[in-house]
């Protein structure tokens, strides 16, 4: 009998249970656990560390200041926490988007029309909507520098994990490949985390190195491949465990798709 775990096409499911995976450890130490040994997987990928371009070396780490999160929102939700005083969040998150846009001449958050900023009339991913709704011109310029904020209200990296003073940020495909559009928002939204504004929630108390990794079936060339994860999964849970039996539908299932 064919189970549901062999045909689940979601990433999100599997990527619940690796989020469980990597907070499994032998001794209580994430160094001696699953999250070392995923991140291990690196050593030699020749990973680039921004904004100083060193390369990302996982034998050199402490694990201090681990956390993992999973379909991470932080930039949604530090804006929540900041209502209804967020005038200078937004015009540092618009003057970093307009950097990354390649972008000089664009007013700022704080600059727009009331209707526009106004917290209990127009969220952020809004904005190009509701001008358009209530005849407020947006220059070109604006108009592209607040799709790019839209995007990143909505988007959700699917895994951050931070270790020492690395922020490691995981885009995961399951069976689909990789988007060069989606993977360049995630560069940009991780590049935002680490700034003044959000890295303090993820226990940085100055701007951290980061990095942006592909996990993803074989086929589609990704820095860590899910069958290297179906390879750490027996060393922490017996065949009987949620999580094995989901890892094992996966491997079926990207075996079955020639994607392994």
């Amino acid at each position: 009998m064919t189970t549901y775990d062999e045909i689940n096409r979601e990433e999100r499911a599997i990527c619940s249970h690796l989020f469980r995976l990597l907070h499994e450890t032998r001794d209580g130490s994430f160094a001696n656990g699953a999250l070392a040994q995923f991140l291990n997987f690196l050593q030699g990928r020749s990973i680039t560390l921004l904004p100083d371009n060193g390369v990302f070396s996982p034998s050199g780490l402490s694990y201090t200041n681990v956390q993992i999160f999973a379909e991470v929102s932080l930039i949604r939700d530090a804006y929540f926490s900041k209502k209804p005083h967020v005038d200078d969040l937004m015009d540092s998150l618009t003057k970093q988007v307009m950097e990354q846009e390649g972008i000089s001449r664009c007013r700022l958050f704080s600059e727009l029309p009331p209707i526009l900023r106004d917290v209990t009339e127009t969220h952020p991913k809004q904005i190009r909507l509701k001008a358009k709704q209530v005849g407020v011109q947006l220059t070109s310029d604006e108009w592209k520098v607040y799709g790019a904020i839209q995007g990143m209200f909505n988007a959700k990296p699917d895994l951050a994990i931070t270790v020492d003073r690395v922020l490691v940020v995981i885009e995961a495909k399951f069976t689909e490949a990789f988007d060069d559009t989606q993977m360049t928002r995630t560069q940009n939204i991780a590049q935002i985390w680490t700034s003044t504004f959000f890295r303090k929630y993820l226990g940085f108390s100055s701007a951290p190195s980061y990095c942006v990794i592909k996990l993803g079936a074989s086929k589609h060339n990704p820095d860590i491949s899910w069958a290297q994860i179906f390879s750490i999964v027996p060393n922490f849970y017996d065949t009987i465990d949620r999580s094995f039996v989901a890892f094992e539908g996966a491997r079926k299932l990207l075996n079955k798709l020639m994607l392994e």
